[in-house]
């Protein structure tokens, strides 16, 4: 039996400056993998894009996230956030990324 097909791409997620780090299966949501890493990360809204209180800046691995939708981008232009931020409630995982947040 070729259990080949059994496998499944991972990736990992890595936050600063605790270092602590976690892998997960890709398309897995960012905030779930922060998390898993017994971080803590604000939000109210229980993850549906409405508050911002999730808010990240990725350091590395921008490109291994998904892209942005518009409820994100609204909510983040609102906060006059940079190019670099993202809302992990939002942003599903293709690849390593290390991110922080003002509040680690």
């Amino acid at each position: 039996m070729d259990l080949s097909q059994f496998k499944m791409a991972t990736a990992t997620v890595r936050c600063e400056p605790s270092g602590r780090e976690v892998v997960v299966v890709h398309e897995s949501n960012l905030m779930d993998a922060i998390h898993q890493t017994g971080l803590g990360l604000g939000q109210s809204c229980d993850g549906v894009a409405l508050c911002g209180f999730c808010r990240v800046k990725i350091l590395n691995g921008a490109e291994n996230l998904s892209s942005m939708e518009s409820e994100e981008k609204q909510i983040l232009a609102s906060m006059h956030a940079g190019d670099d931020e993202r809302l992990a409630c939002c942003a599903t995982i293709h690849g390593p990324v290390a991110l922080t947040t003002t509040y680690w």
